[in-house]
C-alpha cells in the first residue's frame, strides 16, 4: 500500500481550530477547508455506503492501524501478515488473502503481486511477538503486477502450502465468515456506488467502505487500509454473513481512497479455484 498522510494533518488542524473563537472570515475559511476534506481526516471520496443486497460489518469503519499481526498458532489464515525476503535484505510485509487450490489440488493463498520479493525463497509468518519463530509457506510461484492487454489491472501472487503442512491449516473462511462464491468484474461493475465492500487486513483488521467506482478493469474502494494491508481479500457480505470474493487490495493515494484488482481474472489466468465453504457455496450457487 502506498499512502499519503498530508490530508490527515491538515484536516486534524481544521478540527482543532474550529473549537476556538476566531474572526468570521477565518471561520468561513476553516469551514471551506473542512468541506474540501469531506468531513474526514483521511480524504475519503464523497460516497456513502448504502445497504441493500449486501451489508456492512459492525464496528468496521477503521482508522486505528495496529502493528503487523503475527500468527499465534501453527497455521495460515486470511488477514495474517505474510513475509517475503527481498534483494535489499529488508522483508516485504503484506497480507494473506484468498485461499485457493491449484489445478492439481494443491492448497495455497493469494496476496498482491507487488509483495513478491523476487528471490524465490519460502514465504513465512511469525509465531511470536519477538519475530524469532516462524512457520513457512512455500515460495511465491506466480506473481504479476501489471496491466493486461485488455486493460485489466492485475496485481496478484500465489504461494502454496508445503506438503508437510496439515490440510486443516487451510481454511474456507475470512475470519468467521464462510466463503460462498466469486463475483465477476461484470457483476461488480453493475453494483451501485455506495455498495458496502469489506476487507480483512493484517494491520487494519475488518474494515468496510463504499464502492466508489467499478468498471471491467479495476475498482475503487472508499474503505480504510494502510501500508501492510496490500494483498488483503476484498468482499461483499451477504445477510447471512457469508462472503463473496471481489478483489485483492492494490494501493491508494490516501487511507480511504484505494484501488483493487479483481480476483476472478487471477483465478482464470492461473487456473486456480477459490476454496469455498461447502454449505455457503450450496446456499449461494454460482450467483452471489
Amino acid at each position: 500500500m502506498h499512502q499519503s498522510y498530508e490530508v490527515v494533518q491538515v484536516c486534524s488542524a481544521v478540527r482543532r481550530s474550529t473549537t476556538r473563537t476566531v474572526l468570521a472570515a477565518l471561520i468561513a475559511g476553516v469551514l471551506l477547508l473542512a468541506t474540501a476534506c469531506g468531513g474526514s481526516s483521511t480524504g475519503a471520496p464523497a460516497v456513502t455506503m448504502v445497504s441493500g443486497r449486501y451489508i456492512s460489518l459492525p464496528n468496521s469503519w477503521g482508522g486505528h492501524p495496529v502493528a503487523f499481526r503475527w500468527s499465534w498458532d501453527d497455521g495460515f489464515a486470511p488477514g495474517m501478515t505474510i513475509v517475503d525476503a527481498t534483494r535489499s535484505g529488508g522483508p516485504n510485509n503484506c497480507t494473506i488473502g484468498w485461499p485457493v487450490s491449484s489445478a492439481s489440488g494443491r492448497p495455497g493463498y493469494l496476496t498482491a503481486g507487488h509483495c513478491a520479493g523476487g528471490l524465490g525463497g519460502d514465504t513465512w509468518v511469525y509465531t511470536d511477538r519477538n519475530q524469532r519463530r516462524r512457520i513457512y509457506l512455500g515460495p511465491i510461484v506466480e506473481h504479476e503486477d501489471d496491466t493486461l492487454p485488455d486493460g485489466t489491472m492485475f496485481d496478484a501472487s500465489v504461494a502454496f502450502l508445503r506438503v508437510s503442512t496439515p490440510p486443516a491449516k487451510w481454511g474456507t473462511t475470512i475470519g468467521v465468515h464462510p466463503i460462498a462464491a466469486v463475483l465477476s468484474p461484470q457483476q461488480v461493475s453493475r453494483l451501485g456506488a455506495g455498495t458496502p465492500i469489506c476487507m480483512l487486513g493484517a494491520r487494519s483488521g475488518f474494515t468496510c467502505g463504499p464502492l466508489v467506482h467499478a468498471d471491467s478493469r479495476y475498482f475503487e474502494w472508499g474503505g480504510y487500509a494502510v501500508i501492510g494491508d496490500s494483498g488483503s481479500a476484498l468482499f461483499v457480505v451477504n445477510h447471512d454473513e457469508s462472503v463473496c470474493a471481489v478483489g485483492i487490495l492494490h494501493d491508494g493515494p490516501t487511507d480511504r481512497d484505494n484501488t483493487a484488482a479483481y480476483v476472478g481474472p487471477v483465478l482464470q489466468r492461473w487456473n486456480l479455484t477459490l476454496h469455498r465453504d461447502r454449505a455457503a457455496a450450496a446456499a449461494s450457487g454460482d450467483d452471489c
